[in-house]
Parts: C-alpha cells; sequence; structure tokens
C-alpha cells in the first residue's frame, strides 16, 4: 500500500470514528478541520463510508441531514429489535438528561452525595417521577442510607455515555463534556 493511500485510509478512520463517538449531527466544517482537509475531501471519504456500510449491510448508517450535516445512525430495521440497554443516547428524553447530568457531575465531579431532595430543590417537582424512570432504565441506583436514599449513576450511564468507569477519568471526562457541551450551548449567533 502505498503512503498516499494510507494517509487516506487513516483519514477515512478518523472521520469514521468521529461520527461513532459523536452522538449529535456533525458539520463537514468540523470533520474538516478535525482531519486539516477541505470539506470536498470530507464529502468524498464520507461517501466511501457510506459505500462501505451499504456494501457490508452493517447496522449503521449515514444520514445526510442538509446544511453540510452527517450524523451515524442506527439503521431503523436494526433499531426496532432492540431494547434497554441498547437504547441510543439520543432517545433518553431530555428530562431525565438533566437529571442524569446533574447526578453525574455531583457524584463523580463536586463528590458529594446525591439525594432525592437536593435534586428537587434544584430541578423542580417531577424529581421522583423522572429517578423511577431513570432507575427503569438502569441509569441510576437508590440506596437507602439512614434516613436517606443515595441516588448514583450506574456503569451502564457510564457506558452510555462512552465515559471511562474508573472514578478519576470518569471526573475528568463529565468535566470536560459538561463544559464543552455549556460553550456550546450558550454561544450567540
Amino acid at each position: 500500500m502505498d503512503n498516499e493511500t494510507f494517509k487516506a485510509l487513516k483519514e477515512k478512520d478518523v472521520i469514521e470514528a468521529a461520527l461513532y463517538l459523536y452522538d449529535r449531527p456533525v458539520s463537514f466544517l468540523e470533520l474538516a478541520e478535525l482531519i486539516q482537509k477541505e470539506e470536498g475531501v470530507v464529502e468524498r471519504l464520507i461517501e466511501k463510508i457510506r459505500d462501505e456500510h451499504l456494501d457490508q449491510k452493517t447496522a449503521y448508517s449515514i444520514v445526510d441531514l442538509g446544511e453540510g450535516l452527517v450524523q451515524l445512525k442506527l439503521r431503523d430495521e436494526v433499531a426496532a429489535h432492540l431494547h434497554w440497554p441498547f437504547i441510543q443516547r439520543s432517545e433518553v428524553p431530555r428530562h431525565l438528561l438533566k437529571v442524569l447530568s446533574l447526578t453525574a457531575f455531583k457524584e463523580y465531579v463536586l463528590q458529594e452525595q446525591v439525594t432525592p431532595s437536593k435534586l428537587q430543590r434544584i430541578i423542580g417537582t417531577r424529581v421522583k417521577e423522572d429517578l423511577e424512570e431513570l432507575k427503569a432504565m438502569q441509569l441510576v441506583t437508590i440506596t437507602p442510607k439512614g434516613k436517606r436514599n443515595i441516588i448514583n449513576v450506574t456503569e451502564d450511564f457510564l457506558t452510555l455515555f462512552k465515559l471511562p468507569t474508573e472514578s478519576e477519568k470518569a471526573k475528568v471526562a463529565i468535566q470536560t463534556g459538561l463544559k464543552d457541551y455549556a460553550l456550546r450551548e450558550l454561544q450567540f449567533e
């Protein structure tokens, strides 16, 4: 294999990995910056990846969302046969993500014990129902400790959001992820 072919394969692999890891639409511009090439190169590499997925009949497909955005998605016919714990992150309801992120942040970053009453003071009255739903999804555990219940995110939560299971590494990943999310969400147009 010549050097140019190897370099193209490596760039294609980087793009495919980025599409796999992001749980959101990704722009050609973001991918171009990642491999330090023009958007046209990215478009051609995405077409190659898309063709490979079709030829090999993989469980995933690359969906063109228009306006220069693409996303790697589980094919509908595959997703229809999978149930929890194989649920996609994007299928976790937004109000539950709020409870999960706050619980993980307090548990790992602030290293606090998280209780339903703490969450209720911050988030509001629906916390009890949200926690029951998260418990059914096996994303949190609720353990009695004295007169209080302590909430912890589970290893399934860490796996679902592709976070390390080692406590210190999870702490850093959660801090970084929340910072990046906040910066993205607070950008003004």
